[in-house]
């Protein structure tokens, strides 16, 4: 027998790997689900589930908000995952959630740019604490590009056949 190489092993690996996204058919019952998931006057503003013995529950309008965005981003083809906001995350999934390197975030965690705990040598964040950075970092690189696209206007620079 002959021996499969790495190419043919990568091919077949991801040939046995489930999809990331939502299947086209399941789009449209997906969007379904998020436009139930609104508000109604109709219901009373309340949503709610029926169990498989036909007993009503009343979801809480916070649980029924996250179901509802989940359910409208998969309709959009996106990947969804719920994660607690006090959860704690790897310097690597913090560095993947900000979409830079481990070694970054370690950086900022070194610099008090980002505060973290150390579990024996390993450094967690706070996913809280991550967003907080990202929002900020965003927010600042916004700041600069307005003041970089102001000060290009003054100058003239985006006049176009004078």
């Amino acid at each position: 027998m002959m021996a499969m190489t790495a190419a043919a092993r990568i091919t077949t690996k991801r040939a046995r790997q489930k999809p990331d996204r939502t299947a086209g058919a399941d789009r449209a019952v997906v969007a379904r689900l998020a436009t139930a998931l609104l508000p109604s006057p109709a219901r009373g503003g309340r949503v709610q589930l029926i169990d498989r013995d036909g007993h009503r529950i009343d979801l809480p309008d916070t649980l029924a908000a996250v179901v509802a965005r989940a359910a409208s981003l998969m309709s959009e083809g996106h990947k969804v995952s719920v994660i607690a906001d006090d959860e704690m995350l790897t310097t690597q999934a913090a560095a993947e959630r900000l979409n830079v390197s481990r070694q970054y975030i370690v950086r900022l965690v070194d610099q008090c740019l980002l505060p973290s705990i150390k579990v024996g040598t390993h450094r967690r964040l706070r996913l809280a604490d991550v967003l907080a950075y990202k929002v900020r970092r965003d927010e600042e690189r916004d700041g600069a590009l307005d003041r970089l696209t102001a000060l290009s206007e003054d100058v003239g620079g985006y006049r176009l056949g004078d």
